[in-house]
């Protein structure tokens, strides 16, 4: 009878531990748990409808919004779209901005003690209070919409940056140091990466702030759109009690918002997966 060697046995042992499993096995994991509970709550909002049968204009079912969406498809596409747009111009902008706000803060210490504090306390500040300021400034239409969108959404992103840049390990700055390096060097070779999770931590946030910003931009200060977005979708169903198609575009809302933040977890794992523990742990 022949025995295996324990060599052997060691490396098919580490076969079977190394060997990951696939990007759809993966996938689909991770998705189950957030279909399941879809579908419970789907589900008790139907027997909640069945039971106490309340008015559809009061509370409509999923019955009754699955029927808006076959009767204002059109029209949901099309607000849909205009919100899309809106939303990747504020999300890029905030992208933008807020990583260069965040480097010149981290850039001079004086400046980071005065201004950071005041990032936190605007963020604080209801964005209905800067609605009255910005339609004077821009007028009503998308100028307004995209500004209310990046006030919402470049906080994430300037204080998690901020957050990334100056936490860089201290040894490995006096360890630039010690080799040369210039202040170019250091920045793009060892601070801007070591910012870099942070960032597209502060961009998750943001993505789905930024659909968020634009939905309420719409609300307040487009009203006079001829061809409105989601927000002004919501606007012109309320007014008319239409429940089912106001729930329709929420549900818009909510899956662009959900499509933005997993597109930018998916470029920020192409940008994180050689080198950092958040995005190996997600795949």
């Amino acid at each position: 009878m022949t025995k295996s060697s324990p060599v052997g046995a060691a490396s098919a042992g580490a076969d079977v531990v190394l060997r990951r499993p696939s990007r759809l096995v993966t996938w689909l994991r991770n998705a189950l748990p957030v279909t399941v509970a879809f579908l419970v709550f789907v589900g008790l909002w139907q027997l909640g409808i069945t039971i106490f049968k309340p008015q559809p204009f009061i509370v409509p079912g999923p019955l009754n919004v699955l029927q808006a969406f076959q009767e204002q498809g059109a029209s949901l596409w099309e607000s849909t779209l205009i919100t899309l747009r809106a939303t990747a111009v504020a999300f890029g902008l905030s992208a933008v901005l807020g990583a260069a706000v965040s480097f010149l803060l981290t850039s001079i210490p004086i400046l980071y003690k005065a201004v950071f504090p005041l990032t936190v306390v605007f963020q604080s500040v209801p964005v209905i209070v800067f609605v009255p300021l910005l339609l004077t400034w821009f007028g009503i239409g998308m100028p307004s919409i995209i500004a209310v969108a990046v006030i919402i959404s470049i906080f994430p992103i300037i204080a998690n940056t901020a957050i990334g840049l100056r936490s860089t390990d201290a040894s490995l700055k006096q360890l630039f140091q010690l080799y040369g390096a210039n202040s170019w060097q250091s920045l793009f070779k060892l601070r801007l990466p070591a910012a870099l999770p942070y960032f597209f931590a502060g961009l998750r946030i943001a993505a789905g702030a930024s659909v968020i910003g634009v939905v309420v931009g719409e609300y307040m200060a487009g009203m006079a759109s001829t061809k409105g977005g989601l927000g002004f979708l919501v606007v012109e169903t309320a007014s008319r009690l239409q429940m089912a198609q106001l729930a329709a575009a929420g549900l818009c809302a909510a899956i662009l918002g959900i499509s933005f933040f997993l597109l930018v977890g998916y470029v920020g794992n192409l940008f994180l997966k050689n080198w950092h523990e958040s995005a190996r742990e997600e795949r």
